[in-house]
C-alpha cells in the first residue's frame, strides 16, 4: 500500500490490545499515520471489518520470520502484542511440550519469547523504522530472584526483551515498552476472572473478599479502550521508555462496590478469594504466583525495578474515561449469573 503517511503496523490487531490500536488511531481524523493490521486469518470477522475501515489487512504468522518481513515493509512504527493465553491453551502445544517431557507452562514460556524474539529480529531489519513499540511485562523470576519461577505470561515477554536489548542495541534505542495492567475485561470475558454473581432475587450483588486480591491496590485498566492512548502516547514520547498501563489503582473491592453503586443494588461479601475459571494448574498456579510477586514486588516491579513509568511521569495529558464511566457502559445485568 502506497502511501505519503508513515505506516503505524499493528499485530495482534484483531485482539485486546492490538484491536485498541487500531480502533484509537481510526478515531483521529484526519489521521496521522497509515494502518496496517497483520493477522493470521485475514478472512475472520474482525479483519474484514477492519478492511472495510480503510485498514490494510495482512496476513503473518509469529511462527513465520519471512511473513514477518513481508509484513513489517515499509513500517515507520510497529506496535507488537502476542497472546500466550491462547497459546497456553493450545492443545497441539500441550502435546508438543508432553512430547518433550517438559511441563506446559514452562514449554509454552519458551515458545511465546520464541515468537517475539522472531518479531524482534523482524523489526530490526526494517529500514524505514521510527518506532518499535513492544507490550512487555517484567520478569518475574529474575525480578524475585527465583521465588515466583512460574508466572509464565510475565517471564516470556521479558526474556523476549531483554533478547532484544542485547542483540540490537540500534532498534532498541528506538524502542519503547508497554506493561499492560488489570484487564477490567476480566470481568466480563468468558473466563469470568473475578466476577461476582446476584442473589436469586437480583437485588445484592455476591462479591469474594478474601486475601490479598481483593484489598491489595492493583492497576486496572480497559485493554479495550485505554491501550490505544497508551501507545499513542508513547509514540509521540520520546523513545526509550517504559509505561505502565493503568487507569486507576483500585482493590477488586473497591471495583465490586462501584458495581453495586452504579447497579443500584446492595452488596454482600463473602469469606473466599476469587480466582480465574481456567482450571488448568498451571494457569492456576502462574495466577497465584503474579498476585504473590504484585504483593511482595509491585505488578510491575516497581519496588525493585524504578525504570517502569506511570502515565502522568510520560505525558500529563493522557485522558481516559474512568473506572467507573467503563462500569457503568456495561450490561451487568445480562453478564452477571445468579447465585
Amino acid at each position: 500500500m502506497s502511501s505519503a503517511k508513515p505506516l503505524l503496523v499493528v499485530l495482534g490487531a484483531t485482539g485486546n490490545q492490538g484491536g485498541s490500536v487500531i480502533a484509537h488511531f481510526l478515531s483521529v481524523s484526519p489521521s496521522s499515520y497509515a494502518l496496517r493490521a497483520v493477522t493470521r486469518d485475514p478472512s475472520s470477522a474482525k479483519a474484514t471489518s477492519l478492511a472495510s475501515q480503510g485498514v490494510e489487512v495482512v496476513v503473518g504468522d509469529f511462527d513465520d520470520p519471512k511473513s514477518l518481513d513481508k509484513a513489517f515493509d515499509g513500517a515507520s512504527i510497529i506496535f507488537a502484542a502476542t497472546d500466550f493465553v491462547q497459546l497456553m491453551l493450545s492443545a497441539s502445544l500441550r502435546e508438543r511440550a508432553a512430547a518433550t517431557g517438559e511441563p506446559p507452562g514452562f514449554y509454552i514460556r519458551d515458545y511465546e519469547a520464541q515468537q517475539n524474539k522472531n518479531i524482534i529480529d523482524a523489526a530490526a531489519k526494517v529500514t524505514t523504522l521510527d518506532r518499535f513499540i513492544f507490550s512487555g511485562l517484567p520478569n518475574v523470576n529474575k525480578l524475585s530472584e527465583g521465588k515466583y519461577a512460574h508466572v509464565y505470561y510475565c517471564d516470556s515477554k521479558a526474556l523476549a526483551e531483554e533478547y532484544g536489548k542485547a542483540k540490537y542495541p540500534q532498534l532498541w534505542e528506538k524502542t519503547s515498552v508497554f506493561y499492560a495492567g488489570f484487564f477490567l475485561e476480566n470481568l466480563i470475558g468468558e473466563d469470568g476472572a473475578f466476577r461476582p454473581t446476584l442473589n436469586k432475587s437480583k437485588d445484592t450483588l455476591i462479591a469474594q473478599k478474601g486475601e490479598p486480591l481483593t484489598t491489595v491496590l492493583f492497576p486496572w485498566y480497559s485493554a479495550v479502550q485505554d491501550t490505544g492512548p497508551f501507545v499513542a502516547a508513547l509514540i509521540h514520547a520520546a523513545p526509550g521508555q517504559k509505561l505502565l498501563g493503568v487507569n486507576q489503582w483500585l482493590s477488586l473491592q473497591d471495583i465490586y462496590k462501584i458495581m453495586a453503586h452504579t447497579m443500584g443494588k446492595a452488596i454482600r461479601f463473602v469469606d473466599s478469594t476469587p480466582t480465574i475459571s481456567i482450571g488448568d494448574p498451571e494457569f492456576q498456579r502462574a495466577h497465584k504466583g503474579l498476585i504473590g510477586f504484585s504483593v511482595e514486588f509491585g505488578y510491575d516491579g516497581s519496588k525493585v525495578d524504578k525504570t517502569v513509568l506511570r502515565p502522568e511521569e510520560l505525558n500529563k495529558s493522557i485522558r481516559l474515561p474512568s473506572v467507573e464511566d467503563w462500569i457503568k457502559q456495561q450490561d451487568w445485568d445480562n453478564i452477571l449469573q445468579c447465585e
